[in-house]
């Protein structure tokens, strides 16, 4: 029997930006006739690198069919997630059209790459002296620490052991307050090692303003000069991203393996962009499944949403910006997946001897969400060395759970659970529990897994973040997330992608349903499912009477196969079917005896998909025996019957 719910009009136009849509009414790709079950990524309005493809697989044979299409060749491997990125001559959008023609066994998706910033600082320099107070600079000037609770948590750890990944610019490794802060670091571009204490930056890579700026806040040492880091314990590994524009996110997830891989138990992202991209997440699972922690900038846009990235995945610790009077900054983006807020606004800290700024020394006051996700990251380290085999979400937890609360009561999009508080974090307990994984499979009705589907889970208690992520292969999977209460809404899939089984947003279907998360690891199956009924009126009766046909155009054996027939009596003009029960994509024609009617017939109706009505019209030409039901937006756009009807 079927058990579907519909979501709500807007709530629906809310998942469709969650996939970043476009303005276009159909998809009439005819292309999208294919057994192949591979997400194609969509970039829509978002920002790519040109002439790269990134190709998730199962069987590494077939990449090589995608590559000598394209004459192209792989210039990085990531085999821990199953990724290649192969670089090509031409724009994504040919090559996804050259690959619609292959039939690509073993591949589970293609994307592009796509263009991500550094969330830009802004100068914050405030008309002060530095003064020697607290090591090398006055509370004031490093009110950040003095606002969370610093020295306190010093009294307990200061990150001794932990490294943290800094996943940014260069750094300014011979800035006299890092130098000795580093371990070995890795080129993700050129797979070069960077020594310990090796200032990266050269004529090609210039630009190391903003990650030396970011190690500063994290593990500046303290030795009574300059600033010191809230984790000047800690050491520091440099991952540079940006050289000096980013690198891609191919690139970028190979950079956050390495550093996983040795040693990084906590990784350190003040950057990100729109641009939904599985091999982005793929990487990020593996951190959260090593152990490792994943924080990163909610960004300096000042909007209300969920689609960037990375602070937007499951499982990431997403970072506001709050300035000392414990307000959240004008510049932070709000979002239902802000975990908490940190100082972001007037933060001093290290900038390289190339460029000084405080009174002519290389220290200056920046703001943003980029400044104030050190401040978090640094706190996850502190964590780390009391609680190393704590698992992401347990770090997460204890950071949340001794905020301050700011802005407004509770949990709320703009701070999350509140300002950090590093003191009381450290004196916490470990939660005991270790954070729920859910790997959810999505399913048409006759078992074909689907690629491209939204699925978005929303807390009942409206007590912190929701999570959003989309299928390939019919796969979703989420991990360190919070047990408890929620509404799963199941939806799609995403007609605007290029590969999609779908031709009209109508026939993207919805599942709602409560589903609860314990403490522990399982798998869910999930199926999604149609409704469709037609209505349709003829302008004369038949003689003999006639037939709808179904024909399914994915048989195995035969170009089309009729799987369905419905009879139509001689004297009726008015006719109703439902066909909630096929799954598949499918043909509909309208079949009479031309022998005994041989007359040019017209019809019109509706078909009614998912409980939206989308008008249909065909005709039987004089003479032929059959005419197709056809939707009226394809009508003299492409020939009657190529664009079949998909139901689950």
């Amino acid at each position: 029997m079927k058990n579907l719910k519909y979501i709500l009009i807007a709530f629906l136009s809310v998942l469709f930006l969650f996939a970043s849509c476009q303005s276009s009414l159909l998809n009439s790709n005819s292309n999208n006739l294919s057994n192949n079950n591979i997400s194609f990524g969509e970039f829509n309005n978002e920002q790519i690198i040109e002439g790269r493809l990134l190709v998730g697989y199962e069987n590494k044979e077939a990449v090589n069919k995608i590559k000598e299409l394209l004459k192209g060749e792989i210039y990085v491997e990531i085999p821990e997630i199953k990724v290649v990125g192969i670089k090509f001559n031409g724009t994504v959008k040919e090559a996804y059209s050259k690959l619609k023609s292959l039939k690509l066994e073993g591949i589970k998706y293609v994307e592009p790459s796509f263009k991500r910033d550094l969330i830009d600082p802004t100068p914050g320099i405030i008309d002060d002296t530095i003064t020697k107070n607290i090591d090398g600079v006055s509370e004031d000037s490093l009110w950040g620490l003095n606002k969370i609770g610093a020295k306190d948590a010093w009294q307990v750890a200061t990150g001794t052991h932990v490294v943290v990944a800094v996943v940014d610019t260069p750094i300014d490794a011979q800035h006299p307050d890092l130098q000795g802060q580093f371990v070995t670091g890795f080129d993700p571009v050129t797979g070069n090692l960077i020594m310990p204490d090796e200032d990266y930056e050269n004529d090609k890579y210039l630009g190391d303003e903003h990650g030396t700026h970011v190690a500063g806040t994290i593990a500046a040492k303290k030795d009574g000069k300059g600033v010191v880091g809230l984790a000047y314990g800690a050491k520091i590994m440099s991952i540079p991203i940006f050289q000096p524009g980013y690198v891609g996110d191919a690139y970028v997830a190979r950079g956050i393996i390495w550093a996983v891989n040795h040693g990084a138990q906590v990784l350190s992202n003040s950057w990100g962009g729109g641009g939904y991209s599985k091999t982005l997440k793929a990487a990020i699972d593996y951190a959260l499944f090593n152990n490792a922690v994943f924080v990163a900038a909610a960004g300096n846009s000042h909007t209300d949403q969920h689609w960037h990235y990375p602070s937007s995945y499951p499982g990431v610790i997403a970072v506001a910006a709050s300035n000392a009077r414990d307000e959240v900054t004008d510049f932070s983006n709000h979002s239902d997946t802000i975990s908490v807020a940190a100082p972001g606004e007037k933060i001093l800290s290290t900038v390289p001897r190339s460029t000084p700024a405080v009174y002519g020394e290389p220290y200056d006051y920046w703001n943003g969400t980029s400044m104030a996700t050190p401040h978090v990251s640094a706190l996850a380290a502190l964590l780390k060395q009391l609680h190393p085999n704590a698992t992401p979400y347990q770090i997460r937890k204890m950071i949340e759970n001794t905020a301050v609360d700011i802005d407004e009561q509770g949990w709320d999009h703009a701070s999350g659970f509140g300002r950090i508080d590093a003191a009381a974090a450290v004196n916490t307990t470990l939660p005991t529990y270790i954070g729920s994984t859910r790997d959810f499979y999505v399913y048409s009705n006759d078992g074909m897994p689907l690629s491209n589907v939204f699925l978005s889970l929303i807390r009942k208690s409206g007590d912190g973040g929701n999570y959003y992520v989309t299928t390939d292969d019919g796969w979703a999977g989420l991990y360190n997330v919070d047990p408890g209460n929620y509404t799963l809404i199941l939806s799609g899939p995403d007609y605007l992608q290029l590969d999609s089984p779908i031709f009209r947003p109508e026939e993207a279907t919805t599942l709602i349903k409560d589903i609860t998360f314990t403490n522990d690891s399982t798998e869910i199956n999930l199926f999604l499912d149609s409704s469709f009924k037609l209505d349709l009126t003829f302008d004369s009766t038949f003689t003999g009477g006639a037939t709808l046909m179904v024909e399914d155009i994915n048989y195995l054996y035969s170009p089309f196969y009729v799987v369905n027939t419905y009879s139509i009596d001689e004297e009726a003009t008015n006719v109703s079917f439902d066909l909630s029960d096929l799954s598949g994509q499918f043909r509909l024609f309208v079949y009479r005896d031309v022998t005994k009617n041989a007359s040019e017939v017209s019809f019109e109706g509706t078909a009614t998909i998912n409980g939206h009505p989308v008008p249909v019209s065909g005709l039987i030409p004089y003479g032929k025996s059959k005419g197709f039901v056809e939707d009226n937006r394809f009508v003299g756009q492409v020939d009657p019957g190529l664009i079949p009807w998909t139901l689950f």
